[in-house]
């Protein structure tokens, strides 16, 4: 793909993995606009397998990032909101975000990137949302 602007949305991560090169899209997108490069290189330390990008009921996600004490990842609520607003504005435009993506864990799926979007799709009152889903082969 040429065209940057439309690199990472979830209609390039479908064309990626149609050509099965998902698991690329998912690095370039970390490395890029996702600002993820840490999750990037720790998907890398070991085999896994990736599936996507799919619809999948917001209810059925487990945040990790935000203002709530039991977060793995809290942030503080002011800037929690404005993020989520910010992504929420763009969604309401028709913005093509990028699919979460998550890791299958034995009976949830965990959102490792992707945390904002999905604050925004909740608040906008949306109930399904593009992901892409790792499980590990080890």
């Amino acid at each position: 793909m040429s065209d940057t602007a439309n690199l990472f949305t979830t209609s390039s991560a479908r064309e990626y993995a149609a050509r099965g090169e998902l698991e690329e899209w998912v690095h370039l997108f970390l490395n890029a606009e996702g600002n993820n490069a840490e999750l990037s290189k720790g998907l890398k330390r070991e085999p896994r397998t990736w599936t996507g990008p799919f619809e999948v009921e917001l209810a059925k996600l487990e945040r990790i990032v935000g203002p709530e004490a039991h977060m793995e990842y809290v942030e503080e609520e002011a800037a929690w909101n404005d993020r989520v607003d910010r992504i929420a504005a763009r969604l309401q435009t028709g913005w093509d975000m990028p699919p979460l993506i998550l890791e299958q864990r034995t009976d949830t799926f965990s959102v490792r990137d992707g945390n904002h979007r999905l604050g925004a799709a909740e608040r906008l009152g949306r109930k399904i949302c593009p992901v892409i889903v790792w499980e590990n082969t080890i």
